[in-house]
């Protein structure tokens, strides 16, 4: 029992710590837009962070709409792809609020 009494608050601190690092914030969403064919569908979109590594990638729906989820805060590099082809790399600061981030295409 007494090995229990020492043992149990730190497995707690533990189990308690990991849960507070994979809390995320709301989402970073926005729309894939041709600056002269309106809303472009099929596009590829990641999130790019330098110690996370690349999100799994998202494609824009048929309206040019993309969401990401469950982001941990930070900057991120936003890239945009038609099949192997980078079509637009920018930057994103997210700090837990909601980011809407139109990516504009020539």
């Amino acid at each position: 029992m007494k090995y229990f009494r020492t043992i149990f608050p730190v497995l707690m601190l533990f189990v308690l710590s990991q849960t507070a690092l994979t809390q995320t914030g709301p989402p970073i969403y926005g729309q894939v837009i041709s600056a002269t064919r309106g809303p472009l569908a099929g596009v590829t979109v990641s999130l790019l962070h330098p110690n996370f590594g690349r999100s799994t990638p998202v494609f824009s729906q048929g309206n040019g709409a993309y969401f990401f989820s469950n982001v941990p805060p930070g900057q991120y590099y936003i890239e945009a792809y038609w099949g192997n082809t980078l079509l637009y790399r920018g930057v994103v600061n997210y700090m837990g609020g909601s980011v809407p981030f139109n990516i504009t295409l020539p």
